[in-house]
């Protein structure tokens, strides 16, 4: 007979993993090319759903940069970035509205199959349009691109207390009614810092933060923010790495207990970090 693929033993250390977080909040960014396997997209939402039924609240933020791009395609308007963010004009917001408003629907559709009531909910957060200058001091054009000032905190709690999993785009309202584009790691470190989650984990297409980016082996398990922020001015994260870390920065700051970063391409390594003492991706703590 062949061995049991789970024994009752590591079982039952899952489950007292798994019950020590009941009632703590994790807040989990999907998007990028975690979101552009199906299969890897699936494992990512029954693990969602999985946490949700063991009574670990799970608020779900995304984002859809690639789909947007084809939807841009196909309307024959360019992408353009401007210090690293999509210029979003009114033309590409239309595109930017209506692409992560489908793919919301899309996401709550797919895990209220799994027997878990999810939530769209498109108005939770509020912002302004981000002020970025150049070297000269000269203000930079970025259209419709916002920075989020506001999370409609007691809103989502209720529908946290009624055991239902929030799922929210990376758009903001602005003040004048209209809807700005936030990057998505922007709009998930928002959320935990507002509601002082116990995690944030970042699912990206890289195993973490690697001292080598050539290297998966050379992957970094643990990081304090004075660690990770020597890695940044040393050169060792950089790239699209700089941005996520900064993210994990922001979430800490505004309250957040852990932020994670994990590689979304492989299936159920969300759920490896509740169910191992070790996991697939970096950790950052102050």
């Amino acid at each position: 007979m062949a061995d049991p693929l789970l024994t009752a033993e590591a079982f039952a250390a899952a489950v007292d993993r798994l019950c020590a977080q009941r009632g703590r909040l994790v807040v989990v960014k999907l998007g990028g090319s975690a979101m552009e396997d199906p299969d890897a997209t699936d494992a990512c939402l029954k693990s969602v759903a999985a946490l949700n039924q063991l009574r670990v609240p799970v608020v779900l933020v995304h984002g859809g940069g690639k789909p947007i791009d084809r939807a841009m395609a196909e309307a024959g308007i360019t992408p353009r970035k401007v210090a690293g963010r999509r210029y979003t004009d009114d033309a590409t917001l239309e595109i930017v509205v209506r692409v992560l408003h489908e793919i919301a629907r899309g996401l709550v559709s797919r895990m209220n199959s799994f027997g878990v009531r999810a939530v769209f909910m498109p108005y939770q957060l509020t912002g302004n349009q981000l002020s970025l200058a150049d070297a000269d001091s000269r203000a930079i054009d970025l259209g419709r691109v916002g920075t989020v000032t506001d999370v409609g905190s007691s809103t989502i709690a209720q529908i946290l207390d009624q055991a239902d999993v929030p799922v929210i785009p990376s758009l903001a309202l602005h003040e004048d009614g209209g809807w700005l584009n936030v990057n998505a790691d922007t709009a998930a470190s928002a959320v935990a810092g507002a509601m002082q989650a116990d995690k944030v984990i970042f699912l990206t297409d890289t195993p973490g933060v690697l001292r080598d980016r050539a290297n998966p082996a050379s992957r970094i398990p643990s990081l304090t923010e004075r660690e990770a922020r020597s890695l940044i001015v040393s050169g060792v994260i950089d790239g699209g790495m700089v941005p996520k870390v900064e993210a994990c920065f922001e979430a800490l700051e505004a309250g957040a207990k852990s932020a994670l970063i994990l590689d979304g391409r492989v299936r159920f390594s969300l759920l490896d970090v509740f169910l191992h003492d070790t996991f697939t991706g970096t950790v950052i703590r102050r």
